[in-house]
């Protein structure tokens, strides 16, 4: 596995650097320039397609442990997980270079890789460990179908959304993959636990220079593709170890699933479309406020702020990945947490506002 990880890192990282070197002759059609929407933090014109750097360390390393290790008969249609995810990437890279795929067409793009997961390298929703969900589930295939679909299409906008900080996205899918490759391990899953450590060290290669200064984003290419990824990695290995809680897949993405829906509630609520762009997201509103007090590098504590935390509940859940109850509680207190610190922050936020408005009226 030690191979595996260096040669995933070691591509992802030689091309992110490619990708910035090459920046001058690219950097007009895929550079994301300050200012050009709302949830826009950064300063600089940037490289949003460091997507391209994960998915190429992906590839080479999977292909590599396929041909190379011992263990290697295990890796089964490793082709298709990889096309499986390429469809995602690709829609989303587009949408970086040319801002012409909505979030229809990416949505549509992961339910097409899902579909590929589905029916060639049998990914699918199995169980909830709800009795009522997993008679539904039960009653026909079609069912199980539209659920993965729905499951893939909702982590991997969900990763999208999160894609906000230097090293958020990054930190985010780092953890959530080695939480999996973890039980993967415990389990002897070897398909799995090879995926998400080239998926890991993929991730690894492309955040030395996505973090603490960013010389590339992951863009939409990269959240999709590492959204898909671990939705479908998670339902691998649920569905191919019955000992492992399908809440665990919840768990490790446990902060882009509860930023997104609270966004969507949000937005709801104040009568806006629901998948428009604001910089209302918890980890907008923690760099704002943490700007404040550590100058430029409050941006970077943010991201390392959320991504602890985030680690600290997944190493939970992943001490207890056959208890569902216990996860379903982590889950439940980790949305309570969210609630709280938003309005912790959004609150000290007003009352800040209201301070300065005060001694300017003085």
């Amino acid at each position: 596995m030690v191979v595996t990880l260096a040669i995933a890192v070691f591509v992802s990282l030689a091309t992110a650097m490619v990708l910035v070197m090459t920046k001058k002759w690219h950097g007009r059609y895929s550079s994301d320039h300050a200012g050009s929407g709302p949830q826009k933090l950064h300063t600089g014109s940037v490289p949003r397609v460091g997507g391209i750097a994960i998915i190429a360390g992906f590839s080479v390393s999977l292909v590599f442990a396929k041909l190379t290790l011992v263990e290697g008969t295990q890796i089964t249609a490793p082709a298709w997980l990889i096309l499986a995810l390429f469809v995602p990437f690709v829609v989303g890279l587009a949408e970086d270079v040319t801002q012409r795929f909505g979030p229809v067409s990416r949505l549509l793009a992961t339910f097409a890789g899902a579909s590929i997961a589905y029916f060639f390298c049998g990914a699918s929703i199995a169980r909830f460990d709800v009795p009522m969900v997993d008679a539904l589930i039960a009653f026909h295939p079609a069912v199980a179908f539209m659920f993965t679909l729905f499951c893939v299409g909702g982590i991997a906008h969900a990763f999208n959304l999160a894609d906000g900080l230097n090293g958020l996205l990054a930190g985010l899918s780092f953890t959530a993959s080695i939480a999996v490759a973890t039980v993967a391990y415990l389990t002897g899953d070897v398909f799995v636990l090879v995926a998400c450590t080239a998926l890991a060290g993929a991730i690894g290669g492309f955040v030395l220079l996505n973090f603490p200064r960013a010389w590339l984003f992951a863009g939409d290419g990269g959240a999709y593709l590492v959204g898909s990824a671990l939705a479908i990695f998670s339902m691998l290995l649920c569905v191919r170890q019955p000992t492992v809680s399908p809440w665990l897949a919840f768990v490790v993405v446990l902060y882009p699933f509860t930023d997104t829906t609270y966004a969507i509630y949000r937005r709801w609520r104040s009568g806006r479309p629901i998948m428009s762009p604001d910089a209302e997201h918890l980890h907008s509103l923690l760099a704002l406020r943490l700007k404040a007090r550590f100058g430029e590098h409050g941006r970077n504590v943010a991201s390392v702020v959320v991504v602890t935390i985030s680690a600290l509940f997944v190493g939970a859940a992943v001490s207890v990945y056959s208890n569902t109850p216990v996860l379903a509680a982590i889950s439940v207190l980790y949305a309570v947490a969210y609630i709280a610190t938003y309005r912790m922050v959004t609150a000290s936020m007003a009352a800040d506002s209201f301070g300065r408005a005060g001694a300017s009226a003085d």
